[in-house]
């Protein structure tokens, strides 16, 4: 071959290296053209200050220890040669043409001299095109990361714009929140001290002039109204409690709702009729039917008719109305009173919110009965919702609830009742001699053991109180209890152990009762789980007192003769 054909071929070839798509053909020709069996284009990183195969030519080479040592070789100018093993488990002569930043590498045959002289001195050009290359590349990298870099800053800001803006909200619901908190405990402490003061009074005017019959029972009635006040003030924050924490479960029966509204009426008569407040009840000719909890719907239409009492002048109006709207039965509380503000009505029904009205907040309350209403009502799978044309004009609570398609309620169960000690006009009077019973009454406040032993023994029965489990273990032992009743928060040993040894001690045939102030029904399960007839919420009303009195005779009556009791201690 002559010169000219062989150096321009030569020429075009390395022209071709100069640019990234051409570089592996032109590398597979070059090496025909040399008589190698492979080229190989390496450019120098100053990143990582080594040899990397330039763009466009094979990145992964599979060699070993002798090739990796060639490479560090091959960052010295001039010819460098050896034998190298790329692949790994081959020997192949190896040649390289480095000049600045670029080295040639040739693998096996044995290239021309002459084609090795035309190729060193274009070096430095196929270098600078390669290094311009490799700062382009560089160039465009940086700028893709300049210009993700700038995309992530916007959206940084708008992030933390959002997120300002998040922050500012939440600070203004905690500040509102924080508002509601102080109030409702303002509210609370108010609320307590309302029954407390007349109790308070009540206690020094018998203390001081408990001789005088009328005043000691106008007392006495004054006392059980503010105590049955204290004991729903409780129940209402129990309840807010459960339902916030989903421990309400629901005990579902098929209700006529005329039942359950005229229940609620009666429970609110009390308060309309000191208020001299008008009733109406319309829409009660066809019976709705519906699958709901008595006590929690009734406790549903108690507070809203409680609340239209309440917020109305003195005779006023308050008109509850019920009708059929297509799958759902609706009822509706409205009244002519002092009606809510167009700020207010949108929180009308969340925890704690109070109007900021002082007439209104003169009628007490925590602002959380109608919380409870909304989530006692949807438990049931129903709506309600609050109307109002603005203040002084009135109010209308709306509630929905899924229908039953049944024609009427189901006849009333005609069993016999259990009997209860004192459930008529006599209730108050001494049991005889053969009904009287032996009760157990362990609680560690001592005031409330003695005082319901007292009223027992009032009652005609024979009682006992013990201050702790421990105590109790030992008059126990004393005595063949018909009734135990026992408060499950004792200090050294629960009510739930104390019930469970008396048991094992002789007492399998007592009537067990758990005296408690939690009401829950996991309460409940725990308190039958552990072997107790019955679960009582404190305070212990004195017709809850007559009905488990009158279960406990029921029981033993049925067992029959007992055997020979030992005398009280």
């Amino acid at each position: 071959m002559t010169d000219a054909p062989a150096g321009t071929r030569t020429i075009d070839l390395l022209v071709k290296l100069a640019w990234q798509t051409e570089r592996a053909g032109a590398a597979t020709a070059l090496a025909d053209r040399l008589g190698a069996g492979q080229v190989l284009i390496f450019i120098r990183d100053p990143d990582v200050d080594a040899l990397l195969p330039a763009p466009g030519m094979e990145q992964t080479l599979r060699g070993g220890p002798a090739w990796r040592a060639f490479l560090k070789r091959c960052s010295e100018p001039g010819r460098q040669e050896a034998v190298v093993d790329l692949p790994a488990n081959r020997q192949v002569p190896a040649l390289a043409l480095v000049w600045g930043n670029v080295a040639l590498i040739m693998l096996g045959g044995s290239p021309d001299p002459a084609d090795l002289a035309q190729i060193e001195p274009l070096l430095p050009l196929l270098g600078a095109a390669l290094g311009c290359e490799q700062e382009v590349v560089v160039a465009q990298s940086e700028a893709t990361a300049a210009k993700l870099a700038a995309g992530q800053a916007k959206l940084l800001a708008k992030a933390l714009e959002a997120s300002r803006a998040e922050g500012a909200a939440l600070n203004a619901r905690l500040r509102d929140e924080h508002r509601r908190k102080d109030d409702f405990l303002a509210m609370l402490a108010h609320e307590l001290r309302n029954p407390l003061s007349p109790l308070v009074t009540s206690v020094e005017l018998l203390r001081r002039h408990g001789g005088d019959t009328a005043m000691v029972n106008r007392q006495l009635a004054a006392m059980a109204r503010q105590v049955d006040q204290l004991s729903r003030l409780v129940e209402d924050l129990l309840d807010v409690s459960r339902v916030s924490h989903g421990r309400i479960s629901l005990r579902r029966e098929v209700l006529g709702l005329a039942d359950v509204l005229a229940h609620a009426l009666e429970s609110s008569r009390l308060l309309i009729d000191v208020r001299n407040h008008h009733t109406r009840l319309e829409g009660v000719e066809e019976p709705l039917m519906v699958d709901a909890d008595r006590v929690r719907l009734t406790q549903v239409f108690a507070n809203l008719i409680n609340n239209a009492a309440k917020y109305s002048e003195p005779g006023g109006t308050i008109s509850i109305t019920i009708w059929r709207e297509g799958v759902m039965a609706v009822v509706s509380v409205a009244d002519t009173g002092m009606g809510i503000s167009s700020t207010m009505l949108p929180r009308v029904f969340d925890l704690f919110e109070q109007s900021s009205d002082t007439r209104i907040r003169a009628q007490g309350g925590l602002g959380i009965g109608l919380t409870l209403v909304r989530s006692l009502v949807a438990l049931h799978g129903g709506t309600v919702q609050a109307q109002s044309p603005g203040t002084n004009q009135g109010s209308t609570f709306t509630v929905r609830l899924p229908l039953l398609d049944v024609p009427s309620l189901p006849a009333a169960d005609a069993g016999a009742a259990p009997s209860v000690a004192g459930a008529d006009a006599s209730a108050d009077q001494p049991a005889a001699v053969e009904d009287a019973l032996r009760v157990l009454v362990v609680d560690d406040n001592r005031d409330a053991a003695d005082s319901l032993c007292e009223i027992l023994q009032m009652l005609g029965h024979q009682c006992e109180a013990a201050h702790s489990a421990l105590d109790a273990l030992q008059v126990a032992d004393g005595m063949d209890a018909d009734l135990i009743m026992l408060d499950i928060g004792l200090p050294e040993i629960d009510g739930y152990e104390l019930a469970r040894r008396l048991r094992r001690q002789g007492h399998r045939h007592a009537w067990f009762v758990a005296l408690t102030g939690y009401g829950s029904d996991e309460d409940r399960r725990r308190s039958i789980a552990a072997g107790f007839d019955e679960h009582v919420v404190k305070p212990v009303k004195l017709e809850t007192l007559h009905t488990i009195l009158g279960r406990t005779a029921d029981e033993r009556r049925r067992e029959g003769a007992r055997p020979a009791r030992k005398p009280v201690a």
